[in-house]
């Protein structure tokens, strides 16, 4: 089952501590896309700043739903890091 948006994602990975958190996320999502190509720095900067006009136009993105996607990413990235045993502050 993929998670529908960012609340979804977290009930998801909290109610299957034991599945990878990438799981989760659809695919062919952007979501899935930044977890397998960006780290935790990046999205975190990333969520700071404007949403990127590329990936807005390539993944056919408003500027909420990218958003969204990238705290998905940054939260299974998260969550994947704290189970590797390195704990890291909030994703969002």
């Amino acid at each position: 089952m993929y998670a529908r948006d960012y609340d979804h994602l977290l009930e998801l990975m909290k109610e299957n501590p034991d599945a990878t958190p990438s799981t989760f996320l659809g695919d062919s999502s952007y979501a899935s896309w930044l977890y397998d190509h960006s780290d935790l720095r990046r999205l975190k900067s990333a969520m700071q700043g404007d949403p990127d006009p590329e990936a807005l136009e390539r993944w056919d993105l408003s500027a909420g739903l990218w958003r969204e996607q990238v705290a998905m990413a940054l939260a299974a990235l998260a969550k994947k890091r704290q189970r590797a045993g390195n704990p890291s502050p909030s994703a969002r």
